[in-house]
Parts: C-alpha cells; structure tokens; sequence
C-alpha cells in the first residue's frame, strides 16, 4: 500500500526559498497569515500572490519526492475514472488519469492524507501510484470529464 510521506527533511518554505521563487521576509508573513487563518502555507502564499499554483505544485513534488504533471496535457481513461464517484473526487481535489497493469495514477493538487490514499485504493482495487498537478487544473479536468460522465 502506497503511503504519502515527505521524504525530503525540508518544508516548503524552505525550498521554494532554495529555489528563489520567495524571499524570507514574504515567507515570514505568509506563515503569520497561516497560523491566522489555519490554511496550507501554499494556499496563504497562493492567494498572497507571493507565488503561483505552479510554484507550489513543483515544491511539493520536490518535498514528497512524487513526479510533477500537468493533467491539461493527459487523455484521462474514463473507464479509471467511472470508478469514483464526483463526490469523492471534488472533495479531495483528485483525479485518476489511467490505469497501467495493478497501478492507478491518481494526480493531487496538494497534501493527501494515509486514510484517504486507503479510500482511493480500495474503490481502485489495486496499488495507487500519485502524481502531483495544480489544484486548478485538476478541478477544470474534473469539471470537463464528470460533465461529459453526466451526459
């Protein structure tokens, strides 16, 4: 069974300071922004403007040691797809893109908990294998294909 853990030591802020993409005194303010409104620090910087969706996708990639994808550049198989319902799919912000063999890809915007990977697997009925994309471009892929399921 697939488990999410960050397999790098380094938080996020940490490398999108290593990589430029944000300076110290933006992170200090985001975090203090963060433990106001208890929202990921990606979404703070996000809607701060200090960094894009794709800054963070990219990160969070780095930091869980998980392939980047951009899900607007993939066909989705919706055989995989008619597996789960909308619902669960809009709440955890996911989207299964194929199956190869035993192994579902599944693309997430963000942080995805060891209960919910176990929900995943057990509708797939095999191994999930993730890989990250934006938040908005798994919601947009999500929009298209369950309105074309709900034809």
């Amino acid at each position: 069974m697939v488990r999410l853990t960050r397999l790098s030591s380094k938080k996020l802020g940490e490398i999108l300071l290593e990589g430029e993409l944000l300076d110290k005194d933006r992170l200090e303010h985001a975090l203090q922004e963060q433990a106001k409104s208890h929202e990921l620090l990606g979404e703070v910087l996000v809607r701060l403007g200090y960094v894009t969706e794709l800054d963070i996708a990219r990160s969070l990639a780095t930091q869980f040691a998980l392939p980047f994808l951009n899900v607007s550049q993939y066909d989705v198989n919706r055989d995989v797809l008619a597996r789960f319902s909308p619902a669960m799919l809009m709440e955890h912000q996911c989207l299964p893109l194929d199956q190869i063999g035993q192994v579902v890809i599944l693309a997430i915007g963000g942080p995805i908990d060891a209960k919910v990977m176990e929900q995943f697997e057990r509708v797939a009925g095999c191994e999930v294998h993730l890989y990250v994309s934006t938040s908005a471009e798994i919601e947009k892929a999500l929009d298209k294909y369950l309105a074309e399921r709900d034809k």
